[in-house]
């Protein structure tokens, strides 16, 4: 029989460098530390994600992720991460307990894991495209860290990612939408724009462009344009292919100003990727396109979204990048009609 984590263990928590991944663990780190206190309790992550949870869980201690001296002394690790180099950083530490998935060849140098399920190669249900062999059932990332949880005797009694933002970073975000000219006590709606070059994960320019001039030729509000730092070209080509007074271009915003953003719209657009998921621990309501990613990844926390895709003969694929060239490149996202993306928009708004 497995034993339950002690109240006293110290316990260290490899976080996913994922955004996505990392939102949607936060459930599982609020059970941890509803069980051991957040003073024995070590979050290792990515300089990256450290931020984006910055003001919850003050009292944590906070380490990089994989660094080996700053991982001895602890009891347990929890591997929410399905990497190799993460189980030999822990075992490498000399931490007694090691707990998370036996895959990629890691199961040896865990003394607790679980199997993930594999599909059969069949075509999924609600999806109509062909399995590529046994690979790993797409789930949602959360379910996944309430079962490994499982493993050590703590239960994951609220689901839903939440985010803790100070007032400062609401304060900062209504200074800036002051000097795009939207004053506090108007309404307006989100479109989180961005993506890096080449990825098939991000919704198109000319896509973009379609859907915002349509949904801000119908709706009451003005719409509110953000990316990420460094993709601000993108914002720019968006706002002058849509050629309409009603966008008002943001420009980058960091993570947490992303979700206070969101916590104030009265809808956010988005594609499918890391800022969907900060929207949804915001409380907001969402319309998503999703191209290339599975949507059983992604099938929870669905009350307050609507989710846009199309069935492809290549996908859902996860890529990056896409691998068809020619007419049936980027598919999954060019075939998505912008109006439908627009109308939902605005029936989330209403």
């Amino acid at each position: 029989m497995r034993r339950p984590l002690g109240r006293n263990d110290r316990v260290l928590v490899r976080v996913p460098s994922w955004l996505g991944d990392a939102v949607q663990s936060e459930p599982a780190l609020r059970a941890l530390v509803a069980h051991v206190g957040e003073a024995n309790l070590t979050l290792a992550a990515t300089a990256n994600v450290q931020r984006l949870f910055e003001g919850a869980f003050p009292e944590a201690r906070r380490v990089a992720s994989a660094d080996v001296a700053a991982w001895r002394g602890h009891d347990v690790a929890l591997l929410l991460t399905g990497s190799f180099r993460s189980a030999w950083t822990a075992f490498a530490a000399g931490i007694p307990r090691r707990v998370g998935w036996a895959r990629d060849a890691r199961g040896f140098l865990l003394t607790d894991c679980a199997t993930p399920s594999r599909e059969r190669g069949a075509a999924p249900l609600g999806i109509g495209t062909v399995g590529r062999g046994r690979r790993y059932l797409p789930r949602p990332f959360g379910a996944s860290c309430s079962e490994l949880l499982g493993l050590v005797g703590v239960g994951v009694s609220d689901p839903m990612p939440r985010l803790t933002l100070p007032s400062e970073v609401h304060s900062r975000v209504n200074a800036r939408l002051r000097q795009v000219g939207i004053e506090l006590d108007r309404r307006f709606a989100l479109a989180s724009v961005g993506g890096r070059v080449g990825s098939a994960k991000a919704f198109p320019v000319e896509s973009w462009s379609r859907a915002l001039a349509a949904f801000a030729a119908r709706a009451s509000t003005p719409v509110v344009l953000c990316c990420g730092p460094g993709e601000e070209t993108r914002v720019a080509a968006i706002v002058e292919a849509a050629a309409t007074t009603r966008l008002y271009p943001l420009g980058p915003v960091g993570l947490r100003e992303l979700g206070a953003l969101a916590q104030q719209a009265s809808v956010v657009l988005v594609a499918d990727s890391g800022p969907r998921h900060i929207a949804i621990a915001a409380g907001a309501r969402i319309a998503t396109v999703a191209g290339p990613t599975d949507p059983r990844h992604t099938a929870d926390q669905l009350a307050r979204q609507s989710v846009l895709r199309v069935e492809v003969p290549c996908g859902p694929c996860h890529a990056e990048t896409c691998r068809v060239r020619g007419e049936g490149e980027l598919a999954c996202m060019r075939r998505i009609d912008p109006e439908e993306f627009a109308r939902r928009a605005l029936a989330l708004a209403e």
